[in-house]
């Protein structure tokens, strides 16, 4: 059942063909599962279009605002040019390809006209359906028995975790904020979060699971061609995010070593396969490491992804952001599995084990590579409800069958639920940076009329990552990673826009990165006496109720 065939079958002997039959009552289950996933995902955002209030506009984004910031500077590049620079940061660099997924998706808003963000939702909505799609291609290729195939489609598009439990600590101990907040709400390992605030990592995991099924194909029909098709998909995923091909390659490879192991045979056909994998699949990966070598602003920029503090969350932490279905999936794998006649099992076991091994490797990335863990941890969590737990607690009884599975899942998805729940709060309080004013979107639009690539814009944060987004202008600081020396730059920034700053500093510091021009908003500090006090350095623009473009004077 589910991971283990009926039939023992080894990979030499396993049939060429399979019937691919899902009956009317599955079908519609995953049809009505669909259905409610794509109600909770697009509710937050239709709600947030909505009912924005008329003074302030719905940028269109729930979640990762900076990141995606700079997703969309990029688009902005790439409608005019096959190659981007990084604008999120006044050095002037060289621009580069370096990211398929939003060069397509700036493509298509060429063709077609539409905005940014509705090029922006139509990819969402694209990475939803080929998640979808690629996960019941692969949960019919895993498992024989609909029941478990349910659970586990269910189980990978909804679990969340245990992260819950330190929002009810924040509010039993009347804490400012939840504790250890990387526990609730990392999103690599939460299909539903991804599905509704990170198109590009919904989109890499669709590539993922079609790369291994696609492996599996060739490997179980015997046949080459599979493997030229998950190369091409493999190339698609090494030019939109290259890291995650060591997942799929160290997953595969360990999978080959105890096929080899077991059989006591060198899977020559398993190897042939990875070389063509790898063929096509290795040159993109190659080139952005090239890229990031050589290219003093993207290494730069690689380098500081430890500025958000965020990795992979210790052993003790993990088992709470991945809750149940972690502890269920420990409790179904068994030693057995990485020698089962079945290769299903083997593979399987192989991607989740291979998790464990590349999370925690010294690398600023490290907690990207949770992506997908949960696909293989919930087949074999899936196993172990279906085959142990179920009829352990049907042997206590309806009423234990019913309370225990209810626990299961309940306790699978209490985390989405609150955090479902907890996007319609801080989306009704319509606060920057998930809304502008209808002053802020003036100012962008007035950078973009009067402003080059050339220009660079000095602003508070909160602003200046949209000015990359709006106009062809190098913003001076927007974003954790992309804004080269992060922390001294906000720390300037916060500096020119301080009215009691001496003019000899604010125009050093504006010299040193040849600042063009200065926003400032109310809510940045005292306009006003900015305008006065900085008279020197900046002339007035434009202005508007609440907003000031100034641009920096020439030295005399």
């Amino acid at each position: 059942m589910a991971i283990t065939q009926p039939n023992p079958l080894t990979a030499t002997g396993q049939q060429t063909q399979r019937r691919w039959l899902i009956d009317t009552a599955e079908w519609r289950f995953y049809g009505i599962v669909m259905l409610g996933l794509m109600i909770v995902i697009w509710a937050p955002i239709v709600f947030a279009f909505v009912t924005a209030p008329p003074d302030r506009q719905f940028m269109g984004v729930v979640d990762g605002i900076a990141d995606h910031n700079q997703y969309f500077a990029w688009m902005r590049s790439f409608t005019q040019a096959d190659l981007a620079a990084n604008r999120l940061t006044p050095e002037a660099n060289e621009p580069a390809f370096f990211n398929l997924l939003w060069w397509v998706t700036a493509r298509f808003s060429v063709i077609t006209g539409v905005s940014y963000i509705t090029a922006y939702t139509i990819l969402r909505l694209v990475a939803i359906l080929s998640l979808l799609g690629s996960l019941l291609i692969f949960l019919q290729l895993m498992v024989d028995q609909p029941r478990q195939r349910q659970i586990a489609f269910w189980l990978i598009c909804t679990s969340s975790g245990l992260g819950v439990i330190w929002v009810v600590v924040k509010y039993i101990a009347n804490l400012p904020d939840a504790p250890f907040p990387i526990s609730i709400y990392t999103v690599e390992p939460n299909t539903l979060m991804i599905m509704q605030a990170f198109p590009h990592f919904t989109m890499a995991l669709a590539l993922i699971i079609a790369i291994f099924s696609l492996m599996w194909l060739g490997w179980r029909k015997q046949q080459l061609r599979y493997a030229v098709a998950a190369g091409i998909v493999g190339a698609l995923l090494a030019l939109q995010h290259a890291y995650d091909l060591l997942i799929v390659y160290s997953a595969l490879g360990l999978f080959g070593l105890l096929i080899w192991w077991r059989d006591r045979r060198f899977p020559s056909l398993l190897f042939r396969q990875g070389v063509i994998l790898a063929v096509f699949s290795a040159p993109g990966a190659l080139y952005l490491a090239y890229m990031v070598a050589n290219e003093p602003t993207w290494g730069r920029k690689l380098e500081q992804f430890d500025n958000a503090g965020v990795f992979t969350p210790n052993p003790a932490l993990l088992v709470i952001l991945l809750g149940v279905p972690l502890l269920l999936a420990l409790a179904g794998l068994r030693w057995r599995m990485f020698r089962s006649t079945d290769d299903r099992d083997i593979l399987i076991a192989s991607w989740f084990v291979v998790h464990f091994l590349l999370m925690y490797l010294p690398l600023k990335f490290q907690i990207h590579m949770l992506l997908g863990l949960q696909v293989p941890m919930v087949l074999l969590a899936t196993r172990f409800i279906d085959e142990q737990l179920i009829p352990a607690l049907r042997r206590r009884g309806r009423y234990a069958l019913a309370l225990g599975l209810a626990a299961v899942f309940g306790l699978s998805i209490v985390t989405s639920v609150y955090i479902q729940g907890w996007r319609f709060v801080y989306l009704s309080r319509y606060e920057q940076p998930h809304y502008l004013t209808n002053d802020e979107i003036a100012a962008l639009q007035w950078l973009q009329e009067h402003t080059t690539s050339t220009d660079v814009v000095l602003a508070d944060i909160e602003f200046g990552q949209f000015v990359p987004v709006w106009s062809d202008a190098r913003a001076y600081i927007a974003h954790w990673a992309g804004t080269l020396d992060f922390f001294t730059k906000r720390e300037n920034a916060r500096i020119v826009l301080d009215p009691t700053t001496p003019a000899s500093q604010r125009r050093r510091l504006l010299d040193e990165f040849s600042v063009s021009y200065v926003v400032m908003r109310d809510r940045d500090g005292a306009r006003a006496e900015l305008s006065q006090q900085g008279a020197a350095e900046l002339e007035i623009v434009y202005e508007n109720a609440t907003v000031s473009v100034y641009r920096v004077r020439k030295e005399e």
